[in-house]
């Protein structure tokens, strides 16, 4: 008697099926994680997803080339839709800088801004570092009692300082080769995590700086005490009557709703072009801009880039501005 035909347990077809839904599920996941970026000042929940922006482009777009090749023409057209959503919200940080001419012959500043990771041990990095790029002004995130000891041959090229560590996360650092002035630790707002803020001069003109860190959004709360430091910064900006930055790890990225208004309330802009992220060095796909040095309008962008690994969970800054015209 022959043995009765049998289904196979699996197929090719079966599998490629099996991925196809497991894959459209996926995509639909990123077009809700898209809506929810748009209302992400309703939750601090919800304001994670703001920050996720190019990897829902990304993923989109892949949804949109397996869909197409699986020919799900509609499927495909819906998520194109959605990936545009995303690509729209990050196109103002690839647009053109604007550079005022007469800052090509103007006197610069360099800055180097770390969030070194308090438990990272890897000092001689960061020292190599400030070696090879020979930065004005150096702001270092993250350090405690350990980290500057092993810093103090700093002194040697930058003597002009402020120390605030701390055994959290939370300790700051400003080092300068340029004489720095109404140099003081500052609070803002009530998170109780301390910024430095001080005043230089290149040129016979001034500068107001502020190192800052904000916590982190990881809760209801800590959203709330980020942003009430974020407006505080603003607030610190606008009351300056000399050109200003503000460099620091601001535990948001430029597509948050909190990043945005801070660049408006504060008159400030982004030195930053592109993705550029900074967090977290692995894993790689996850990284996205948390570091950020920002400038009042007259204040041009020379250069802006990611420094090399140190052995921390940040990428390091370095942000070149031009001064502006001194006048006659």
């Amino acid at each position: 008697m022959p043995a009765p035909n049998r289904r196979p347990p699996w197929s090719l077809r079966g599998v490629a099926d099996a991925a196809l839904w497991v894959g459209l599920a996926a995509s639909f996941g990123l077009c809700l994680l898209t809506l929810a970026a748009f209302v992400g000042e309703t939750h601090w929940l919800l304001e994670i997803t703001t920050h996720f922006r190019p990897h829902y482009a990304a993923g989109l777009l892949a949804c949109v080339a397996v869909h197409a090749l699986a020919r799900r023409f509609r499927l495909a057209a819906v998520f194109a839709v959605f990936a545009l959503l995303n690509a729209t919200v990050l196109a103002p940080r690839f647009a053109p800088r604007t550079t005022a001419p007469a800052s090509a012959g103007a006197p610069g500043i360099k800055l180097l801004l770390a969030n070194v990771l308090t438990s990272n041990r890897d000092h001689a990095a960061l020292i190599a570092l400030v070696e090879h790029e020979q930065p004005d002004v150096i702001a270092l995130l993250e350090v405690n009692d350990e980290w500057l000891t092993a810093l103090a041959p700093l002194a040697l090229t930058h003597p002009h300082a402020r120390r605030v560590p701390r055994s959290d996360n939370f300790g700051i650092a400003l080092f300068s080769r340029l004489p720095l002035t109404d140099i003081k630790t500052v609070y803002l707002g009530p998170a109780e995590v301390p910024s430095i803020s001080a005043t230089f001069t290149r040129a016979g003109q001034s500068i107001r700086l502020l190192a800052t860190h904000p916590l982190p959004p990881g809760s209801a709360e800590g959203l709330l005490l980020r942003d009430q430091q974020l407006a505080a910064i603003a607030l610190w900006s606008t009351a300056s009557s000399t050109p200003a930055l503000v460099i620091g790890d601001l535990n948001c990225t430029p597509w948050s709703p909190a990043f945005r208004r801070l660049l408006k309330d504060g008159a400030l802009h982004d030195t930053g072009k592109g993705l550029n992220p900074t967090w977290p060095v692995a894993p790689k796909w996850l990284r996205i801009p948390l570091d950020h040095c920002l400038a009042t309008r007259s204040l041009f962008v020379r250069d802006h880039h990611i420094g090399p690994d140190i052995g921390s969970d940040h990428f390091p800054l370095l942000v070149t501005v031009a001064l502006p015209p001194a006048s006659p």
